[in-house]
C-alpha cells in the first residue's frame, strides 16, 4: 500500500538510458527468452525432482495440454531437455535434463531459498538436506575469487561489447498466461508463489529496473519499452504480493514511486544467478551485455552457490527431500489483503 506519509523523493539515476540499455540486452533478459514463463519453470522445478514422462508433468503442473507440448517442445530446442525413449514403444519418450539444464540448478535452489523464505500460500517447500554434511540446506550464493557473500552494494556495473545489440533479442508477444491452480488433483503447488511473482519475462524486468534504481512509472516504462497496461498489471501483481511498496512523495497532485521491501530484495539472488547461468550458456554473440564486478576483490563477478554449514559448493545429485520445512515464528507471507491501485507519477 501506498505509505500514507510524504517520504522524501529518490533521486533519479544519472544513467537511465544506460540501465535502458542494460535491462533489453543483459544476459538476464537473453534467459528469459529461453525460461521466462511459468509453465517452464514448472518443468525444471519438475525436473530437477526426477518427474520425466508427459503425464506427470502434466499432473504436476496442471498444464494443458496443448501447453505443455508446446514448453516442452521449446525447452528441448533451447538445449535444457532432451527426449528419451522408454519401455518397448519407440513412441515413448522421456524429457531428460541436458548439461545446460543441469546448469539451472542453482536458479532452481535461488527461487526455492526465496519460496521457503517469503511463500506459504499454496505450503511450504520440502526441507532439503545435502547429504555431504548432513545438514538442512542454508545455501548462500558467493564470489568464486574470494569467497565472500555476494551483497548487491558490493556489485558495480558497466555496458559490455554486446549492449548496443540488443534490436533482435526483445520479443513483446509473449503474454502472461493466467495459472490453471486446481487443488486434490495432483498438483504440485511448491513454488507456486515464487513462480507467480516472477514467472514472467516482463515481471522479473521490472524488478531487475528496481534493482537498478528506476522507481518512477514513467522511467521504469521507458527502460522497459512496453504497453502501460501491461506495466500497471505488473506492478499491480507486485505490489499485491508484498514485493515492492508504494511511496508518496508529492501531495497536490499525488506523486508516487516504487521501492522494493525486503521481500523484493530477497529475489536478488535469483537474478543473479539468472545472470550467471545466461552468461554461461546464452553468450550473445557480440560479447556480454552487462558486466558485473565484485568489488571488495575487485574481480568481475563469477559466483558459486555453497552450503551454509559445510561451505562446500552444492551438486543437485547431493541434495535429498526430507519432508516439509516449518513455518519460522512470526514470520508473515505477502500478498495478503486487498490489491492496491497503480498510480502513474
Amino acid at each position: 500500500m501506498a505509505s500514507k506519509k510524504v517520504v522524501r523523493r529518490t533521486p533519479r539515476p544519472a544513467d537511465i538510458e544506460t540501465i535502458r540499455t542494460l535491462l533489453r540486452a543483459g544476459e538476464v533478459a537473453r534467459a528469459l527468452q529461453s525460461v521466462g514463463d511459468r509453465w517452464s519453470f514448472l518443468l525444471m522445478r519438475d525436473a530437477f525432482l526426477g518427474v520425466r514422462r508427459f503425464e506427470d508433468l502434466r499432473r504436476r503442473t496442471g498444464a494443458s495440454r496443448g501447453t505443455l507440448t508446446a514448453r516442452l517442445n521449446s525447452l528441448v530446442e533451447q538445449g535444457l531437455f532432451y527426449r528419451s525413449p522408454y519401455g518397448n514403444a519407440p513412441s515413448r519418450l522421456e524429457y531428460r535434463l541436458t548439461e545446460k539444464g543441469l546448469a539451472f540448478y542453482p536458479v532452481a535452489l535461488c527461487m526455492w531459498m526465496w519460496e521457503n523464505r517469503w511463500g506459504g500460500e499454496f505450503g511450504l517447500p520440502p526441507r532439503l538436506v545435502h547429504t555431504r554434511c548432513g545438514n538442512t540446506l542454508n545455501p548462500r550464493i558467493a564470489c568464486v575469487h574470494c569467497d565472500a557473500s555476494i551483497d548487491r552494494r558490493d556489485l558495480s556495473y558497466r555496458p559490455g561489447p554486446g549492449a548496443t545489440h540488443y534490436g533482435d533479442q526483445q520479443s513483446t508477444t509473449r503474454r502472461r498466461e493466467s495459472p490453471a491452480i486446481s487443488r486434490g488433483d495432483g498438483i504440485d503447488t511448491t513454488m507456486f508463489h515464487c513462480v507467480d511473482t516472477v514467472g514472467d519475462r516482463w515481471t522479473a524486468l521490472l524488478v531487475g529496473a528496481l534493482f537498478f534504481g528506476l522507481n518512477r512509472y514513467d522511467d521504469i516504462n521507458a527502460s522497459l519499452g512496453i504497453a502501460t497496461n501491461i506495466l500497471a498489471d505488473r506492478l499491480r501483481r507486485l505490489l499485491a504480493a508484498g514485493v515492492i511498496e508504494q511511496h508518496l512523495y508529492q501531495e497536490h497532485p499525488p506523486r508516487y514511486e516504487y521501492r522494493l521491501t525486503k521481500k523484493g530484495w530477497g529475489l536478488f539472488p535469483f537474478t543473479v544467478a539468472m545472470h550467471e547461468w545466461g552468461t554461461q550458456w546464452i553468450p550473445a554473440p557480440h560479447g556480454p551485455g552487462l558486466k558485473l564486478r565484485h568489488t571488495p576483490c575487485n574481480h568481475r563477478l563469477h559466483t558459486k552457490l555453497v552450503c551454509g554449514s559445510c561451505n562446500q559448493v552444492i551438486e543437485a545429485r547431493e541434495v535429498e527431500i526430507r519432508g516439509a520445512t516449518r513455518w519460522p515464528a512470526g514470520q508473515r507471507r505477502g500478498g495478503q489483503g486487498k490489491k492496491p491501485l497503480v498510480r502513474r507519477t
